[in-house]
Protein backbone atom coordinates (compact mmCIF):
# COMPACT_ATOMS: atom_id res chain seq x y z
CA UNK A 1 0.00 0.00 0.00
CA UNK A 2 2.83 2.20 1.22
CA UNK A 3 4.53 1.42 -2.10
CA UNK A 4 1.41 2.36 -4.21
CA UNK A 5 1.19 5.78 -2.83
CA UNK A 6 4.89 6.75 -2.86
CA UNK A 7 4.63 5.81 -6.36
CA UNK A 8 1.30 8.06 -6.95
CA UNK A 9 3.10 10.54 -5.41
CA UNK A 10 6.21 10.54 -7.38
CA UNK A 11 3.78 10.28 -10.92
CA UNK A 12 2.30 13.57 -9.82
CA UNK A 13 2.59 16.42 -11.86
CA UNK A 14 4.72 19.23 -10.20
CA UNK A 15 1.97 21.62 -9.89
CA UNK A 16 -0.31 18.67 -8.35
CA UNK A 17 2.45 18.44 -5.90
CA UNK A 18 3.02 21.80 -4.65
CA UNK A 19 -1.19 22.61 -4.97
CA UNK A 20 -1.30 19.44 -2.42
CA UNK A 21 1.49 21.19 -0.35
CA UNK A 22 -0.52 23.99 -0.05
CA UNK A 23 -3.38 21.85 1.25
CA UNK A 24 -1.24 20.22 3.65
CA UNK A 25 0.41 23.13 5.14
CA UNK A 26 -3.21 24.84 5.45
CA UNK A 27 -4.34 21.83 7.17
CA UNK A 28 -1.26 21.85 9.52
CA UNK A 29 -1.84 25.52 10.54
CA UNK A 30 -5.12 24.69 11.91
CA UNK A 31 -3.52 22.61 14.39
CA UNK A 32 -1.06 25.36 15.44
CA UNK A 33 -2.28 28.22 17.86
CA UNK A 34 -4.17 30.90 16.03
CA UNK A 35 -4.55 33.30 19.15
CA UNK A 36 -3.67 33.88 22.46
CA UNK A 37 -2.22 35.47 25.30
CA UNK A 38 -4.21 36.96 28.91
CA UNK A 39 -7.64 36.59 28.81
CA UNK A 40 -9.77 37.21 32.07
CA UNK A 41 -6.29 36.75 33.85
CA UNK A 42 -4.94 33.36 32.97
CA UNK A 43 -2.85 33.11 29.80
CA UNK A 44 -4.89 30.55 27.22
CA UNK A 45 -4.24 29.89 23.25
CA UNK A 46 -6.63 28.52 20.91
CA UNK A 47 -5.94 26.81 17.32
CA UNK A 48 -8.39 27.08 14.35
CA UNK A 49 -11.04 25.25 16.13
CA UNK A 50 -11.01 26.97 19.20
CA UNK A 51 -12.61 30.42 20.15
CA UNK A 52 -15.40 32.34 17.72
CA UNK A 53 -13.51 31.21 14.09
CA UNK A 54 -13.93 27.45 14.80
CA UNK A 55 -16.57 27.22 12.63
CA UNK A 56 -14.35 28.54 10.07
CA UNK A 57 -11.69 26.31 10.75
CA UNK A 58 -13.75 22.98 10.72
CA UNK A 59 -15.18 24.47 7.61
CA UNK A 60 -11.33 24.43 6.07
CA UNK A 61 -10.53 21.07 7.30
CA UNK A 62 -13.17 19.73 5.20
CA UNK A 63 -12.92 21.43 2.32
CA UNK A 64 -9.14 20.31 2.46
CA UNK A 65 -9.76 16.77 3.43
CA UNK A 66 -12.08 17.06 -0.07
CA UNK A 67 -10.09 18.53 -2.66
CA UNK A 68 -7.63 15.53 -0.84
CA UNK A 69 -9.72 12.70 -1.51
CA UNK A 70 -10.59 14.14 -4.61
CA UNK A 71 -7.05 13.39 -6.09
CA UNK A 72 -6.37 10.56 -4.06
CA UNK A 73 -9.09 8.33 -4.10
CA UNK A 74 -9.08 7.46 -8.15
CA UNK A 75 -5.28 6.95 -7.91
CA UNK A 76 -4.90 4.65 -4.89
CA UNK A 77 -8.10 2.84 -6.49
CA UNK A 78 -11.24 4.26 -5.00
CA UNK A 79 -14.44 5.80 -6.57
CA UNK A 80 -13.95 8.63 -8.51
CA UNK A 81 -15.62 12.07 -6.63
CA UNK A 82 -15.73 14.19 -9.20
CA UNK A 83 -15.33 14.19 -12.86
CA UNK A 84 -12.32 15.14 -14.22
CA UNK A 85 -13.93 17.59 -16.69
CA UNK A 86 -14.52 20.00 -13.22
CA UNK A 87 -12.08 18.34 -11.08
CA UNK A 88 -9.76 21.78 -11.44
CA UNK A 89 -12.90 23.70 -11.33
CA UNK A 90 -14.01 22.09 -8.43
CA UNK A 91 -10.64 22.69 -6.80
CA UNK A 92 -10.07 26.31 -7.46
CA UNK A 93 -14.19 26.91 -5.94
CA UNK A 94 -12.61 24.81 -2.65
CA UNK A 95 -9.65 26.63 -2.49
CA UNK A 96 -10.34 29.90 -2.99
CA UNK A 97 -13.28 29.29 -0.23
CA UNK A 98 -10.95 27.90 1.96
CA UNK A 99 -8.82 31.22 1.42
CA UNK A 100 -11.51 33.27 2.39
CA UNK A 101 -12.61 31.76 5.16
CA UNK A 102 -8.66 32.26 6.19
CA UNK A 103 -8.89 35.84 5.83
CA UNK A 104 -12.02 36.75 7.44
CA UNK A 105 -10.80 34.61 10.55
CA UNK A 106 -8.01 36.84 9.93
CA UNK A 107 -9.64 40.20 10.35
CA UNK A 108 -11.63 38.56 13.02
CA UNK A 109 -9.07 38.27 15.17
CA UNK A 110 -7.37 41.31 14.20
CA UNK A 111 -9.83 43.27 15.37
CA UNK A 112 -10.53 41.34 18.42
CA UNK A 113 -6.62 42.10 19.16
CA UNK A 114 -7.26 45.37 18.66
CA UNK A 115 -10.14 45.58 20.81
CA UNK A 116 -8.96 43.43 23.91
CA UNK A 117 -5.67 44.21 25.50
CA UNK A 118 -3.32 40.73 26.30
CA UNK A 119 -4.39 39.06 23.04
CA UNK A 120 -2.54 38.53 20.26
CA UNK A 121 -2.50 36.65 17.22
CA UNK A 122 -0.18 33.85 16.92
CA UNK A 123 1.79 31.75 14.21
CA UNK A 124 -0.88 29.38 13.13
CA UNK A 125 -3.29 31.80 10.72
CA UNK A 126 -0.49 32.56 8.83
CA UNK A 127 0.72 29.42 8.19
CA UNK A 128 -3.04 28.62 7.04
CA UNK A 129 -3.09 31.30 5.19
CA UNK A 130 0.04 31.08 3.28
CA UNK A 131 -0.59 27.55 2.52
CA UNK A 132 -4.60 28.69 1.26
CA UNK A 133 -2.90 31.14 -0.93
CA UNK A 134 -0.73 28.91 -2.53
CA UNK A 135 -2.89 25.77 -3.43
CA UNK A 136 -5.19 29.10 -4.53
CA UNK A 137 -2.77 29.92 -7.17
CA UNK A 138 -1.84 26.51 -8.47
CA UNK A 139 -5.62 26.21 -8.93
CA UNK A 140 -5.79 28.81 -11.07
CA UNK A 141 -2.78 28.14 -13.02
CA UNK A 142 -4.44 24.49 -13.33
CA UNK A 143 -7.51 25.66 -14.41
CA UNK A 144 -5.85 27.92 -17.20
CA UNK A 145 -3.64 25.00 -18.27
CA UNK A 146 -6.83 22.96 -18.66
CA UNK A 147 -9.03 25.45 -20.71
CA UNK A 148 -5.31 26.12 -23.03
CA UNK A 149 -5.73 22.20 -23.45
CA UNK A 150 -9.61 22.18 -24.31
CA UNK A 151 -8.97 25.10 -26.89
CA UNK A 152 -6.22 23.68 -28.66
CA UNK A 153 -8.09 20.34 -28.84
CA UNK A 154 -10.70 21.98 -30.34
CA UNK A 155 -8.60 23.46 -33.09
CA UNK A 156 -6.14 20.73 -33.10
CA UNK A 157 -7.20 17.56 -35.75
CA UNK A 158 -5.28 14.36 -34.35
CA UNK A 159 -4.48 13.11 -37.84
CA UNK A 160 -2.21 16.59 -38.38
CA UNK A 161 1.07 13.95 -37.32
CA UNK A 162 -0.29 10.72 -39.26
CA UNK A 163 -0.84 13.09 -42.01
CA UNK A 164 3.16 15.02 -41.55
CA UNK A 165 4.54 11.80 -41.01
CA UNK A 166 2.82 10.28 -44.39
CA UNK A 167 4.12 13.38 -46.36
CA UNK A 168 7.58 12.54 -44.77
CA UNK A 169 7.77 8.70 -45.68
CA UNK A 170 5.69 9.60 -49.45
CA UNK A 171 9.41 11.82 -49.72
CA UNK A 172 12.03 9.05 -48.49
CA UNK A 173 9.90 6.59 -50.74
CA UNK A 174 10.21 8.58 -53.91
CA UNK A 175 13.83 8.78 -53.61
CA UNK A 176 13.95 12.32 -53.13
CA UNK A 177 17.38 13.43 -50.57
CA UNK A 178 16.38 15.00 -47.36
CA UNK A 179 16.42 18.48 -47.15
CA UNK A 180 19.78 19.79 -46.57
CA UNK A 181 20.96 20.98 -42.99
CA UNK A 182 21.45 24.41 -42.06
CA UNK A 183 24.46 26.54 -42.76
CA UNK A 184 27.27 26.80 -40.17
CA UNK A 185 26.81 29.93 -37.73
CA UNK A 186 28.69 32.77 -38.90
CA UNK A 187 31.43 34.06 -37.00
CA UNK A 188 31.63 36.58 -34.24
CA UNK A 189 32.02 40.14 -35.38
CA UNK A 190 34.08 42.52 -33.51
CA UNK A 191 32.67 45.52 -32.56
CA UNK A 192 34.90 46.58 -29.87
CA UNK A 193 35.79 50.79 -30.10
CA UNK A 194 39.49 50.05 -29.25
CA UNK A 195 41.31 46.96 -31.01
CA UNK A 196 44.65 45.99 -29.39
Amino acid sequence: MFEKFSRVLRGMELEEKILHSGIGLSVIGLFIPWLGGQWYGKEQEWNGFGFYTGFMGHAVLFFNCFILAMTLSPLLGGPVLVRKSIRQYVRLLLSGSTSLLLLASFTVLLRLTSEVSGAEIRFGIYVSILGSMLATLYAVLKVDEQRKSEVHQLFHHPDEQQRAKKVMEHLLDEGRPPPPSPPPPMPIEDHSLFKP
